[in-house]
């Protein structure tokens, strides 16, 4: 039986973009979330390109913990949905903003080196697999302070 982030990447797989919400908390403590495009790496690493002028920003400066829901979202149909809970910085080291870059960023950016694109790099600490449309339990796996994860 898979674990709860072999499930994940089976799920979405590694460097295919998908639409997830971001959740952060505003600088007056309030939650504030919004779609995103996102891409996992095989260590399951978020990575959520992003204009360095954008509120997100600056509420991951202010807090860094943040909250991701991805997965099937047809509750109808059988599959799983992901309540990903982590950390995020804000990154523009060439590695990083290349390893979230797709040809669709180019509507937007000039490249991967534009100035105002910037990555959010999210960590997770607890991943919530849930199942929806069939019987089953959540499983849910924990960060062991292992940075690899």
């Amino acid at each position: 039986m898979k674990n709860t982030r072999e499930r994940l990447l089976a799920d979405l797989g590694a460097d295919r973009p998908f639409l997830c919400s971001l959740a952060t908390v505003g600088e007056d403590g309030s939650p504030r979330v919004r779609f995103v495009r996102a891409k996992l790496d095989h260590y399951v690493i978020l990575r959520v390109p992003t204009f360095l002028e954008t509120r997100k920003v600056v509420d991951i400066r202010g807090e860094p913990r943040v909250h991701v829901t991805c997965g099937a979202t047809d509750s109808s149909r059988p599959g799983t949905y992901y309540q990903i809970d982590g950390s995020a910085e804000i990154s523009t080291e060439p590695s990083e903003r290349e390893a979230a870059w797709t040809p669709r960023l180019s509507k937007w950016f000039s490249d991967s080196d534009d100035p105002n694109y910037v990555v959010v790099k999210v960590t997770p600490t607890q991943i919530v697999a849930l199942p929806i449309g069939r019987a089953g339990e959540a499983s849910i796996w924990r960060a062991s302070g292992d940075p690899g994860i």
